[in-house]
């Protein structure tokens, strides 16, 4: 039996050597072509650089300093030559004015029918500036006192009230109605009562005490639970109302029994 052999005959052919060549070839020819690409894009620069002179060093600072003097100095020249253009300007004789003319007087205006004021008259016709006449005293806008009812008269003293001082006889503004007593006052009840009250301003009272009654019949205490009611004139003295003064206010009561109605109380007072 022949003996079979092997052999490896894929390796170093011709057609390998030939690809390989191939492959070399074209290799170099694109590196050719990319060389001479950048040749002709400027990537590669050619030629020769510098006039081949050695590098020299030099200090300027000192030029520097000339310049800057120079123009220093022709700016003092600048300044200096104008100041000796403006000083002969300023020695000028100075321009006289002529004495301005008065306008001449406005021409007085005429009209038909057409009053013409001055200033002054325009100023005396000012009623703001007119002084009023000052009202009598112890009168009134509200009506306190009038002068015509004897503003200047005292009102005399009836006694002492509280605390020893001076107790007037009271004198009605407005005398109460039996609506404004009668819840107060005891019904059916006939007799008399006393109170002392201060005066407050607007003609009202303030600070009731009881001074007396019929006994048992309690008018004075219902007098004092409606003097708040009361309208009362002020006692006066020099003319001037006193405010807080007591005044005396006394109430009678009757009890009026008419045929066919119930009976009501009668009032009335100093």
């Amino acid at each position: 039996m022949r003996t079979a052999t092997y052999r490896d005959s894929s390796y170093r052919t011709r057609a390998d050597t030939g690809s390989r060549a191939l492959s070399w070839a074209l290799a170099l020819g694109i590196a050719a072509l990319l060389l001479y690409a950048l040749l002709r894009m400027g990537g590669v620069v050619r030629g020769d650089f510098g006039d081949h002179r050695p590098l020299n060093t030099f200090d300027v600072s000192a030029q520097g300093q000339r310049a800057e003097s120079a123009a220093t100095k022709r700016t003092e020249r600048a300044r200096q030559s104008g100041r000796q253009r403006t000083a002969p300007a300023a020695r000028e004789r100075p321009v006289e004015r002529t004495a301005e003319t008065p306008p001449p007087p406005l021409a007085e205006l005429k009209l038909p029918g057409v009053m013409i004021l001055s200033r002054s008259d325009y100023a005396a016709s000012d009623i703001g500036k007119i002084k009023g006449t000052a009202p009598a005293p112890g009168s009134g806008a509200d009506g306190q006192q009038s002068a015509s009812a004897g503003a200047g008269d005292d009102t005399p003293s009836v006694g002492a009230g509280p605390g020893g001082e001076p107790l007037y006889a009271a004198e009605w503004y407005r005398e109460p109605t039996h609506a404004e007593t009668a819840p107060f006052l005891p019904r059916g009840q006939a007799g008399w009562g006393i109170v002392a009250c201060r005066t407050a301003p607007r003609y009202h009272v303030e600070d009731c005490r009881e001074l007396g009654e019929s006994p048992g019949s309690g008018i004075a205490r219902g007098l004092r639970r409606a003097a708040w009611q009361f309208l009362v004139r002020p006692p006066r003295r020099g003319g001037q109302p006193l405010i807080g003064a007591w005044v005396r206010i006394r109430f009678d009561v009757t009890v009026e029994r008419v045929p066919g109605e119930p009976s009501r109380d009668s009032s009335g007072g100093e």
